[in-house]
């Protein structure tokens, strides 16, 4: 019994066991899938009532983010506004010190200054003491 074989059917052997592997793969993936979606829907399941109520708050926390997001708006005009008015007074309190600076503290400095030569033309010290000059 001589049984010929060609290399035609042996490549036919060989491309219908690896289509038998591939298919033997493609059902465990398969299978491993409709695993993974069981337990996602087990897991959706059990936590139905808490999704609601997170879907069912969102509405609430866009409206709270809302009314905050306007609240900080109008506190940063407000902050604005006062920050421009300390500023408005810091300039006017430094030109009023620069008025009294030039107009009232030189002035006073030379006065003084003259009283000082006439006192020291004027009155003499007198030094107590063991050595006098």
């Amino acid at each position: 019994m001589d049984v010929q074989i060609t290399i035609g059917q042996l490549l036919n052997m060989f491309l219908v066991l690896v289509g038998i592997g591939v298919l033997v793969m493609l059902i465990k993936t398969l299978i491993n899938i409709n695993g993974i979606v069981n337990n996602i829907s087990k897991i959706i399941h059990s936590n139905e009532k808490n999704i609601g109520d997170i879907l069912d708050s969102v509405p609430k926390i866009l409206e709270n983010t809302e009314q905050i997001t306007k609240s900080v708006n109008e506190e940063m005009q407000h902050v604005s506004q006062a920050i421009k008015s300390i500023e408005e007074t810091v300039e006017y309190t430094a030109s009023a010190a620069q008025v009294v600076a030039e107009d009232i503290a030189l002035p006073v400095k030379d006065i003084l200054a003259i009283l000082g030569v006439v006192k020291n033309i004027f009155i003499k010290d007198k030094k107590k003491g063991w050595f006098k000059n």
